[in-house]
């Protein structure tokens, strides 16, 4: 993933989760993370989608359960 991706990526998960700017959000999970509840979960696919022009699946939203993952995913789509 080129560097400015992940970076976009990052502030993403960080305006969505509501981090502070020191926060980096690599290791956060949603089973973890207790701001990351069914809103923000959609909200991150749909500034994820938006951000990166993409068209997620019912199966690739089920696999965004993490910063790595949602990494992974946009890596795997060319992101």
């Amino acid at each position: 993933m080129r560097p400015d991706a992940e970076e976009k990526l990052r502030e993403i998960f960080r305006a969505v989760l509501e981090l502070r700017p020191e926060e980096i959000p690599d290791g956060i999970r949603n089973l973890t993370e207790p701001r990351w509840n069914s809103l923000a979960h959609v909200t991150l696919l749909a500034a994820i989608e938006s951000e990166f022009s993409l068209s997620l699946s019912i199966e690739e939203m089920d696999r965004v359960t993490s910063f790595a993952a949602a990494r992974l995913l946009l890596e795997e789509k060319g992101s």
